[in-house]
């Protein structure tokens, strides 16, 4: 394994080492996030309106019915590989507050399971962020989180 100090090689264990992959991977081919679309003007089908960016997290973005099945999907496909102590509290606000739900969405379902990325359905990989958000203690609301792009860009993570 490579090694950055002089003292002897470096081990990383491989979930931290896989999430830092993913962490770097999503910010692949530039420095910042894309700029947040402009919201909807009009309610699309299937959702009602989204909260405003100055609502943010705090307005209940998913539903628990969604977290739940989020859970569902963590239980039989992630949790092989990733531990709930990455997922949420100090150890994930550290690697994405600040960001957007849109970027934590992306990096999951591009490049998630790691045997096979991008395989689950994106009601899969959306519930999967419900399950992360409400591990973080971010309230349910009475809406599921939907897969607007711009939408979920505007959604900062932060407490």
């Amino acid at each position: 394994m490579m090694s950055f100090s002089t003292s002897g090689p470096t081990r990383f264990a491989p979930r931290a080492l896989a999430l830092a992959l993913a962490v770097v991977l999503s910010g692949c081919g530039g420095s910042s996030e894309p700029a947040p679309a402009p919201a909807p003007s009009g309610s699309s089908s299937g959702s009602s309106a989204a909260p405003s960016a100055a609502e943010g997290l705090a307005a209940g973005v998913y539903t628990a019915a969604q977290a739940e099945a989020g859970q569902e999907v963590y239980r039989t496909v992630c949790s092989d590989c990733h531990d709930l102590r990455e997922l949420r509290g100090s150890e994930f606000m550290y690697n994405w507050e600040g960001t957007s739900v849109g970027r934590l969405y992306r990096s999951i379902s591009e490049t998630m399971p790691e045997d096979d990325p991008g395989s689950l359905d994106s009601e899969q990989y959306l519930a999967v962020v419900a399950y992360i958000l409400e591990l973080n203690e971010f309230p349910a609301g009475d809406t599921e989180l939907g897969s607007d792009m711009g939408a979920l860009n505007q959604l900062r993570i932060q407490h």
